[in-house]
């Protein structure tokens, strides 16, 4: 058996704590954006788990197609629970990778790839319901879905009520 006789370089330090720190920041933006849309009142009280970023344009909507968006989540809710469970899956797999010795930043980047993958699925989910609504629109409702919008995603005022269809 023929051993290798150089030196195995390991990763510098100053790379490692670089990583955890982008790591962190991520997971911030990520909690962020989360918490955003577990704030509407709607999804807390329905307990609906909508895709990501769905949240901020349906707060937006006309009551009444925030409700059908919220039961077409509903019916959805198995099959994007299955890619949730694969997120989890791979905060674990990015975990074991950042503590595998030797370290490969090519596990890290796979798993990062992954995730992508699903949350890409996931938006495109959500987006397609937005989508459904916005089809089902009348010009009124589009026009107050804009204005919304434009306003920041407020809940609407008591003077701003979703028209009659």
């Amino acid at each position: 058996m023929v051993e290798n006789s150089s030196p195995q370089t390991s990763t510098p330090r100053w790379i490692k704590i670089a990583l955890i720190l982008s790591l962190a920041i991520n997971l911030g933006v990520v909690g962020i954006l989360g918490g955003a849309a577990l704030r509407a009142p709607e999804a807390r009280r329905n307990n609906v788990e909508a895709p990501e970023g769905v949240a901020m344009l349906a707060r937006a909507m006309p009551q009444s197609h925030q409700r059908e968006l919220r039961e077409n989540l509903r019916t959805q809710r198995d099959e994007l629970r299955s890619d949730r469970q694969e997120l989890k899956n791979l905060r674990g797999r990015f975990i074991t990778s950042l503590r595998a010795e030797p370290f490969d930043i090519n596990a890290v980047r796979d798993v990062f790839a992954s995730q992508r993958t699903v949350l890409d699925q996931l938006t495109a989910s959500g987006h397609d319901s937005v989508i459904d609504q916005i089809e089902k629109m009348t010009p009124q409702e589009r026009a107050l879905y804009i204005r919304r919008l434009l306003a920041g995603h407020r809940p609407p005022s008591n003077n701003e009520q979703s028209p009659k269809r």
